[in-house]
């Protein structure tokens, strides 16, 4: 007797396959959510529509202590290979891929002058070293900034020397007898540089890693917190408050607010607070409604601001209103293609060959990056001289 076979269609794969990417298994839907609504937050104080949504880089920042935190600094053994592998296959091809893209459909009708400024942070965007490029070009909050599509790399290259001092510790924290006591000597110590530049005034303090790795560290600290329950009441009070904090900021706070400010540290804490609290009605409804932002949040965090840049070059600089929301859904719409076509690719390869296969790939990766970046500096030297 024959048996009838069942092929799956072809709609059922691609819907089956969008659920595994945004709606991974293997993820905490809480956190997913907790990073959409900061990239929202971002992406609306982009694009004029809210004061403080620039708090969103913040609980990034908590969100990526926490992370790091586990992977690096508690897990035991310690895989400096697979370690600086993931971090690379995770960043490198999505934010190479958006600057060859806009590079390449930009550096060629703008001024001279644009031009020079616009390749070099790219290329010190690449090497991720854009923090101290802004810190020596630009302020972050200045009019001036919509000049410059790739600004916004100052948060990724913040990340990314977080994880190389992150990989440092993980490495020597093995010999040291209290790790727990050291994490927290970190962020005491950040903290007291961070208010000491608001004191002073240091406006340049925002893109300083000596001053923001208190928010990474109080990330990590999370893991240190004792293991005991709180009832449910207090626990679902306490996530609510915490949310309602982080929206509030992102609402009402002024750019005198921003770090190194004391109130950076409000939404810092409401940040730890959720995530230290994952089953609660707020971290599994509402932040859970979320989560499929929060998956493609670094695809987003990438695109949308190139994209306000460019749009803004072309209509004269007045992009508001209808217009805006047109090109936020561009914007989208490239962030959703580079999360699947890029990242996931990108990650699913990490994941699938052998270490050194990997180790070879990302030493590629690595290669291309600097060789796009040595591109783009002789871009910018040339356009100064021209």
């Amino acid at each position: 007797m024959l048996q009838r076979t069942t092929i799956p269609s072809a709609a059922g794969s691609w819907t089956e396959a969008l659920r595994r990417a945004f709606f991974p298994a293997d993820r905490r839907r809480d956190v997913d959510g907790l990073r959409g609504l900061a990239v929202l937050l971002v992406v609306l104080f982009h694009a004029g529509w809210i004061r403080g949504g620039f708090i969103g880089v913040d609980v990034f920042i908590v969100i990526s202590g926490y992370f790091m935190g586990r992977s690096a600094l508690l897990q035991s053994p310690f895989r400096p290979v697979n370690f600086v592998c993931r971090r690379l296959y995770r960043l490198l091809p999505a934010l190479l891929c958006m600057i060859v893209v806009v590079c390449s459909g930009m550096l060629w009708w703008v001024l001279s002058s644009d031009r020079a400024d616009i390749a070099l942070n790219g290329a010190y965007s690449l090497v991720y070293l854009s923090n101290l490029w802004a810190a020596g070009h630009v302020g972050y909050f200045e009019g001036q900034s919509i000049a410059y599509p790739f600004l916004h790399t100052w948060s990724l290259s913040l990340e990314m020397q977080f994880y190389t001092i992150i990989f440092f510790m993980a490495l020597f924290l093995p010999y040291v007898r209290h790790r727990g006591w050291a994490i927290i000597g970190i962020f005491i110590l950040s903290l007291i540089a961070s208010i000491t530049a608001h004191l002073r005034g240091d406006a340049q303090a925002y893109y300083s890693i000596f001053d923001r790795m208190w928010q990474f560290s109080l990330g990590t600290m999370i893991w240190l917190l004792p293991q005991h329950r709180m009832s449910s009441l207090a626990a679902n009070l306490a996530s609510a408050l915490a949310c309602a904090t982080i929206i509030m900021a992102g609402l009402f706070y002024t750019l005198r607010f921003a770090c190194p400010s004391y109130m950076s540290i409000l939404p810092c804490l409401a940040a730890a607070v959720l995530i230290a609290l994952p089953q609660t009605w707020v971290s599994r409804t509402m932040l859970g409604l979320l989560s499929p932002l929060g998956v493609m949040s670094y695809s987003v965090y990438l695109w949308h601001w190139p994209c306000i840049v460019v749009a803004n070059y072309l209509m004269a600089f007045s992009v508001h209103g209808p217009v805006m929301a047109g090109v936020l859904v561009l914007a989208l719409v490239a962030s959703v293609i580079s999360y699947l076509s890029i990242e996931q690719t990108g990650l699913a390869y990490e994941g699938r060959v052998a270490l050194p296969v990997r180790v070879r790939g990302a030493l590629c990766l690595v290669a291309a990056s600097g060789f796009v970046a040595l591109g783009l500096s002789i871009i910018s030297a040339v356009s100064r001289v021209h």
